[in-house]
């Protein structure tokens, strides 16, 4: 009995040996081919028989391509197998780093990922350095693949950087801080400040009357805007769209735990108090 587990443990070796880098990459492509596909459904269903295969699938898939890239690496010296073409190792470490881009679907799974975009920083640098290292190691030998291998490495050094920029910038602080914008003086500051400086040199600062423009445009949102007349038979009105993105631009501070100002919260309840269900 312990002898047939002996034998039996020693061919499941020999077949890792043999396939692990091949059933890593084809693993990896599956998960990539996955993703594209099936990403999309966890913004329309939330049913957890949906949502945790992806979310499997998009925690598998980094880890997956880093795993093939340290084979590659580990083995680059090995000739035998499926190392004895070193000039395709070096193309599948470059394959394998466009994997860590991930497909265009997903970027994050959930808010909280976006916060790990440090952590993508610092596997991103190293596994560059990895396959950059297998790559020159086929640079000594007559490498018939190295401008295919280039041209993948470059494009997997894009999508990566992009994946990683995209982390950082949908991030908690840097998108709390894109919300925050300098206050607008309004249109009558400019008018204000040319005739305060004058009264104030002649001590008229009393007689200063601030004076509005008389029919000033009106911006989307505001609490004297028109509401237009949406009939829906008509097809789509571009008035809806520009208080719907007002609206949008307004209350997406919420995510990044910002806070109503009163004259934002009048401006919300009047506008909605115009409209119909």
């Amino acid at each position: 009995m312990f002898h047939s587990i002996q034998v039996l443990f020693h061919w499941i070796r020999l077949w890792w040996d043999a396939w692990n880098l091949r059933a890593v990459i084809l693993f990896s492509l599956f998960l990539q081919t996955f993703l594209f596909f099936s990403a999309p459904l966890r913004k329309r269903i939330a049913n957890s028989l949906v949502t945790i295969p992806i979310w499997l699938a998009y925690n598998l898939a980094d880890a997956t391509a880093i795993f093939g890239v340290g084979l590659i690496s580990k083995a680059c010296d090995n000739a035998l197998g499926a190392y004895a073409n070193p000039e395709l190792m070096a193309f599948w470490a470059a394959f394998l780093l466009l994997h860590l881009g991930g497909p265009d679907t997903i970027t994050a799974f959930a808010l909280e990922d976006n916060e790990l975009w440090l952590r993508h920083l610092l596997q991103l640098v190293v596994q560059l350095a990895t396959s950059a290292y297998v790559f020159i190691l086929t640079l000594s030998s007559n490498n018939q693949l190295w401008l295919p291998t280039l041209l993948v490495f470059i494009s997997a050094l894009i999508k990566s950087t992009e994946r990683t920029r995209s982390l950082y910038l949908a991030s908690w602080r840097r998108f709390r801080d894109s919300m925050i914008r300098e206050p607008d003086p309004g249109k009558s500051y400019h008018k204000l400040m040319d005739e305060y400086f004058p009264n104030q040199e002649s001590g008229l600062l009393s007689r200063l009357e601030i004076i509005e423009p008389p029919n000033p445009e009106p911006r989307v949102g505001d609490m004297n805007e028109p509401i237009p007349n949406l009939d829906y038979n008509d097809g789509f009105d571009i008035n809806l769209l520009k208080a719907v993105y007002r609206r949008f631009e307004t209350v997406k501070g919420l995510i990044a735990d910002l806070k109503f100002s009163s004259h934002e919260r009048d401006k919300s309840r009047s506008f909605f108090l115009k409209l119909t269900a």
